[in-house]
């Protein structure tokens, strides 16, 4: 999947397909350093296939002054991704950001596409960078966006009707990124489908996991650097946010996500004060 402990930011440069050539050894990714690229994979969704026109227009890339990330449109004014995508931006910043949905061209060079700006990005408070807990955040846009399809959350769990772990389940993820390790970012949106894991199988794997986080493998499938913030779905809802990992699809690491169904009340009040 991605490096150990954080699933960052590929550095990007939009008007080109960027290619391992184009990026040095040893850059840094939110306060870590990236090993040779040959060893640590690149932005991609591993094993993926293009995304269907109308399959996902939720998706949002977002271009986050000189790198990508992704999320999700949840309400016409509201960005749902991960922490990790702001670490290091400040809200002077933001002035720099560029968000697109409903699109399967990064370049937004889809039918119906729509670009806005960002006003502001709210990072949850109980962020832990060293362990990816509590690795949420939302994005203001400069505008509503009215004519796209949100994407669907979670309802919100109570003591009568508890939150399903989701585990033995089949999700689709989904992102922008290379096909191919050292090779050039995809254009156009990848999806793969993977199965959701027990917490205590997962825990095996990473011993810092917690219950804010869920995960999901597949053989030869993953997602992986760049990717970060976008979505996993299971059932048509997101039930996961693109976080960290070992690697990229290797056979004894799954991908971690963050659990969506711990934070519904969160999203609705932050998203209310925005």
């Amino acid at each position: 999947m991605y490096i150990q402990g954080l699933f960052c930011l590929f550095q990007f440069v939009f008007s080109n397909a960027v290619s391992k050539d184009d990026i040095s050894n040893n850059v840094a990714f939110d306060g870590q350093q990236l090993r040779d690229l040959d060893d640590e994979g690149v932005d991609q969704i591993v094993g993926g296939t293009p995304a269907a026109a109308g399959e996902f227009p939720f998706q949002a890339a977002l271009l986050l002054g000189n790198s990508l990330c992704g999320g999700t449109l949840i309400s016409p004014s509201i960005i749902l991704t991960a922490a990790h995508c702001l670490g290091g931006k400040t809200q002077a910043s933001v002035s720099t950001f560029t968000v697109r949905v409903n699109t399967l061209a990064l370049s937004g060079a889809t039918t119906g596409s729509v670009t806005r700006g960002v006003t502001k990005f709210i990072v949850h408070p109980s962020y832990v960078s060293s362990t990816n807990d509590n690795d949420i955040a939302l994005l203001k846009l400069n505008s509503p966006i009215t004519n796209v399809k949100l994407a669907s959350l979670p309802v919100a769990a109570t003591s009568c009707a508890p939150a399903s772990t989701y585990a033995g389940q089949s999700a689709v993820i989904s992102g922008w990124g290379t096909t191919s390790s050292g090779g050039s970012i995809s254009q156009n949106l990848l999806k793969a489908t993977v199965t959701v894991l027990d917490n205590a199988a997962c825990k095996l794997q990473y011993s810092t996991l917690t219950s804010n986080m869920i995960c999901a493998a597949a053989p030869g499938k993953d997602t992986c650097q760049g990717d970060s913030g976008g979505p996993m779905m299971v059932g048509g809802v997101q039930v996961g946010i693109t976080s960290f990992g070992n690697g990229c699809a290797l056979p004894n690491f799954a991908g971690v996500y963050t659990r969506v169904t711990q934070y519904v009340s969160w999203i609705s009040t932050t998203s209310a004060s925005m």
